[in-house]
């Protein structure tokens, strides 16, 4: 049981580091598109807009949180994927679901289930207490195994999102 409990820790952490890791970079790579998105929210100013890269410079900072505390703090992780679903909630409350979710990769427009996917996204940032450590061959290729899953089932889902939507 420690073993999987150790597995859960680690692949959770890393899993969210690729996410926010890969967000943050398309997000500088593809400035124009990400600030179309953000305007396209409508949830501040307009003049607000030219702080843009904050957006990106708030994932790299949880992700060196995750990295320097060695998984342990996730409180970033946690509070970015809850904004996120905030605000898609927001416009889909207020029936703008033809707006791009900015999430990166090909245009996706929000729905429910982008807001279901930041949730889960949030549990598994849960901050958590680090497990007794039981580094095995066998746990570490758990770990490398469990991650590779959880990075494929978002990228996965995040596709599918895309896909319903042509």
């Amino acid at each position: 049981m420690a073993t999987l409990a150790w597995v859960y820790f680690y692949a959770s952490a890393s899993v969210i580091a690729v996410i926010l890791a890969s967000a943050a970079i398309h997000k500088m790579r593809f400035s124009a598109d990400f600030l179309a998105a953000l305007a396209g929210y409508r949830l501040m100013p307009a003049m607000t807009l030219k702080f843009w890269w904050a957006v990106p410079a708030v994932e790299v900072m949880a992700v060196i949180e995750l990295l320097l505390s060695l998984a342990q703090s996730r409180w970033l992780s946690l509070a970015l994927f809850t904004v996120y679903g905030i605000a898609i909630s927001v416009n889909l409350i207020r029936g703008r679901t033809h707006i791009d979710c900015g999430c990166g990769g090909d245009s996706t427009p929000i729905g429910w289930g982008l807001v279901l996917r930041n949730g889960v996204l949030a549990g598994l940032a849960l901050p958590l207490a680090a497990p007794v450590n039981v580094l095995t061959m066998s746990s570490t290729l758990l770990l490398a195994a469990t991650t590779a899953f959880g990075v494929l089932s978002y990228l996965t889902t995040n596709q599918l999102f895309a896909n319903a939507a042509r």
